[in-house]
């Protein structure tokens, strides 16, 4: 349904380069190049590295395509170097480079993104792990490709965290929410100071090849590929500490880590304008990789507020995190969404009202009843197709679409068929739009489900939902035939399938969701008296097999799995993990395991024992990969959540983590580099 017609373009785009570069014709020849000249500087520190080979690449439009080679030269004394090339005026073409020094363990790296380019350029330390992290999922030795939006998107990705101008830190990784509000910085630097080590000391780089030696025994030859494998295997326990005390070797980019941390991820926060975020609770990717974020509450930087009600817009980030132009959209009968956020095969976004508000909202409770049994419906450019709601009248009026009588709706899926899931947490039962069409609404009630809270849909189009309170997983075929499995499911929150017709199964171990029994005070009294490192014992992850049955070795535990809420499988089916308490995300690996290093099974954690801990992390419930390959979390609540407002205010990114997702997401994941 979604046809990339954008790579196959650029794959012609590409051959036609190529060819007109091979027989010398410039733009006078042919309309569709530019001659550029690009000026740059190779430097280690401020310090400029001469006789370095620079070249300049087109990045390959596909996974597994070769990258075009533009041009290359030596540096001066100073360092620079200017290179002249053909150029497809394709908008969508990534330029990248490496410089190769005088020794020929030193290799160095930037990636400079689309058109326009930048008049001068540097390429440093900061700049090859940025090209090393943001690059993860589509770098193998000099070679850069991968498709749309993921590879530009992750080439646009990696000026958050160096600008490429002049090789010092970018603007966002060094500012609030980030900058010395987290430990990011630090760790960028001293990932930095690791290669400048061995810039500085050539006598080093054997040690650093040895520690950066991958899991299956392949040892780097070069400071970009020792860069390239701490970035895909940030979880090693062995390495974290020798990488560390290697890091110490140089002081050369500060501030930097005065402590081995406890694993090699880089993790930033966005938070739009700041004045937006306040509660997100789940988020949805469009086609292009846009964030598109459901927000339990209208924004207030005082928790202490008690008139905040709930928020009556649908934000949208670009793949950078900033405001998308024309959002927040409003309308729709959006209020107070909560987990419920969905693409369908159309394009359109749905969200689901769970009506959240501060205990003084103006609304009254009788009115507030009215909101949370609806979903709004917005096309891909963020106007509403579903009715308005009327907060002015008395009783209100509620827009939307009815999902059913007292809902408060949470976790929502589509279908390749067109259909629309959603999970009413309030009236224990579970709505299908039919073809999107919510005039053909079907009410799956009193099917044996206590508090259901998500929905996912696997490879057969069976529909799968969470069973809270009574500890169970149900299942509705596509002609509405129902099962109740049961098994090693502890309070289970998020549920996802993968490629392989599995289902994964987030188990809080002991999370009581706001509704029915529970309301939303209950829920922050119960929060606010755990400590923050608090891990319910029954906190694990299972896997639902293709025939139904729960899988021998659920549920799994380690990698950090605290209180998991919600989940989502990467497009090597691989499974994050969110956890509401303990700033912490945690990697399983999935039911497919030839991804990974020799000697993991399906399920054994990839995360370290703690998981992947983050300083900047609040009460995490959310969490998704976009296509460039970066996990996406939703800081939802704070970690003293209040009565009035407990909402928090940022989304987590861990950059180039996990194997790229195509986008939208429509029932189970599949990769971008998939065959159609």
């Amino acid at each position: 349904m979604f046809n990339n017609t954008k790579s196959s373009r650029n794959i012609l785009v590409i051959l036609l380069a190529t060819f007109l570069i091979s027989i010398g014709c410039n733009k006078e020849s042919d309309s569709s190049e530019d001659t550029i000249t690009l000026k740059g500087t190779v430097l280690h520190g401020q310090s400029p590295i001469e006789n370095s080979m620079v070249k300049i690449y087109l990045a390959g439009s596909s996974q597994w395509s070769d990258a075009v080679s533009l041009g290359e030269t030596q540096t001066s004394s100073g360092g620079e170097f200017e290179i002249s090339f053909s150029m497809t005026t394709d908008p969508e073409a990534v330029i990248y480079a490496t410089a190769s020094g005088a020794s020929a363990s030193i290799k160095l790296a930037s990636v400079f993104g689309t058109q326009p380019l930048p008049s001068n350029v540097v390429i440093n330390e900061r700049t090859t792990i940025a090209t090393a992290y943001a690059m993860a999922q589509f770098i193998d030795g000099d070679n850069i490709a991968g498709s749309y939006p993921g590879l530009q998107n992750a080439a646009a990705t990696l000026q958050n965290l160096v600008n490429i101008g002049d090789g010092g830190i970018a603007t966002v990784l060094n500012q609030f929410p980030n900058g010395a509000s987290t430990s990011t910085l630090s760790k960028f630097n001293s990932l930095a100071n690791i290669i400048a080590t061995c810039v500085e000391q050539p006598s080093k780089c054997s040690d650093l090849f040895a520690i950066s030696t991958s899991p299956n025994d392949e040892a780097p030859d070069n400071t970009l590929q020792a860069a390239i494998n701490i970035s895909h295997t940030p979880w090693r326990q062995e390495v974290i500490s020798p990488l560390f005390d290697f890091s110490m070797n140089s002081e050369l980019y500060e501030p930097m880590l005065n402590l081995a941390p406890d694993n090699w991820t880089l993790a930033i926060r966005y938070d739009g304008n700041g004045q937006q975020l306040d509660g997100p609770g789940n988020i949805a990717f469009d086609y292009d990789g846009n964030v598109w974020v459901t927000n339990n509450y209208t924004y207030s930087d005082d928790s202490s507020d008690p008139n905040v009600c709930g928020d009556t817009k649908v934000l949208r980030y670009t793949p950078t995190g900033e405001n998308y132009p024309g959002s927040p959209y409003e309308g729709g009968g959006v209020y107070g969404a909560g987990f419920g956020i969905t693409f369908d095969i159309r394009g359109d976004v749905w969200v689901g009202n769970f009506a959240f508000q501060g205990s003084q909202c103006p609304v009254s409770d009788d009115n507030q009843a009215l909101l949370w049994n609806n979903v709004a419906q917005f096309n891909s450019n963020g106007e509403a197709l579903s009715p308005d709601a009327d907060l002015s009248v008395n009783p209100v009026i509620p827009g939307g679409y009815l999902s059913d009588e007292d809902a408060k709706i949470q976790g929502m899926a589509s279908d390749h068929d067109g259909n629309i899931w959603m999970v009413n947490c309030e009236a224990e039962s579970v709505t299908k739009f039919t073809n999107g069409d919510p005039n053909q609404r079907t009410v799956y009630e009193e099917i044996g489900i206590e508090k259901p809270f998500d929905v996912t849909v696997d490879t057969y189009g069976n529909a799968w939902v969470t069973s809270n309170y009574n500890d169970k997983v149900c299942k509705i075929d596509p002609n509405g035939n129902i099962q109740l499995v049961e098994g090693s499911f502890h309070r289970p929150m998020g549920i996802a399938a993968d490629s392989q017709g599995n289902v994964w199964v987030a188990n809080s171990g002991g999370m009581d969701p706001p509704c029915g029994s529970s309301t939303v005070e209950d829920f922050v009294e119960f929060i606010a008296a755990i400590s923050s490192d608090y891990g319910f014992p029954g906190a694990s992850v299972s896997m639902i097999t293709p025939s139904g049955t729960v899988s021998a070795g659920s549920p799994y535990t380690g990698g950090g799995l605290y209180m998991p809420w919600g989940i989502a499988v990467d497009g090597n089916d691989n499974v994050f993990v969110a956890n509401f308490n303990g700033k912490r995300l945690s990697y399983i690996a999935g039911a497919n395991t030839s991804s990974l290093p020799p000697g993991f099974n399906t399920g054994d954690p990839i995360s370290p024992d703690g998981g992947y801990t983050f300083d900047g992390f609040e009460r995490v419930t959310g969490v998704q990969v976009d296509p460039s390959g970066n996990v996406w979390c939703c800081n939802n609540w704070e970690m003293i959540p209040v009565q009035t407002n407990p909402g928090s205010h940022q989304l987590v990114v861990f950059i180039g983590l996990a194997s790229p997702v195509e986008t939208p997401l429509i029932g189970y994941p599949r990769s971008p580099h998939t065959e159609d």
